[in-house]
């Protein structure tokens, strides 16, 4: 499951970050890696990108990027 499959509100773990280069140093620089919890907070018009919660980061994210996030959903 990746963080684009999360709906509105929903929490999960992140469980591997499946991108390179400046997209995951960007993505480290800011606390999104292994480990860490996330909230799906928002879809934009026509599903294009996610806006989600990491910490005290909010962060837009493309599809392509958050298709390539893998999470588990928090119990």
């Amino acid at each position: 499951m990746s963080v684009y499959d999360l709906k509105s509100g929903e929490r999960a773990q992140i469980t591997a970050v499946n991108v390179s280069g400046g997209a995951l140093t960007r993505l480290n620089s800011l606390g999104i890696c292994t480990g860490k919890q996330v909230t799906a907070l928002c879809f934009s018009l026509f599903k294009s990108s996610i806006l989600i919660s990491c910490g005290g980061v909010r962060l837009g994210l493309r599809k392509a990027i958050a298709k390539n996030i893998e999470v588990a959903l928090c119990a």
